[in-house]
């Protein structure tokens, strides 16, 4: 999808949410940051009726969202400029709406 694009609406019914891509700042690391950000997405799709929720997780990445019970479902690479391939990890979890 292009930047700058309308995203169209996902039906809690058959789809599960995505939580999108989030960084937290090296400085702030290791202060709940990434947790809280979990927190209110989680929060979030499940008010919104969602049953599951995925997210596409870098290796670094990977071990908040097990912590938080996501399960890697598949790896593929992403490719960036350069013919450079980032390794990534489709991941997902089942909550309660």
């Amino acid at each position: 999808m292009k930047a700058g694009r309308d995203d169209p609406l996902l039906d809690a019914g058959t789809e599960p949410a995505r939580i999108r891509a989030f960084f937290v700042d090296p400085g702030w690391a290791r202060r709940g940051v990434g947790s809280r950000i979990m927190e209110a997405c989680e929060a979030a799709a499940r008010a919104e009726g969602f049953g599951t929720l995925e997210l596409v997780a870098t290796l670094p990445g990977e071990p908040l969202y097990k912590a938080f019970g996501y399960e890697v479902v598949e790896r593929f690479d992403v490719a960036l400029p350069d013919d450079v391939l980032l390794p990534v990890a489709l991941m997902r979890k089942k909550i309660s709406p």
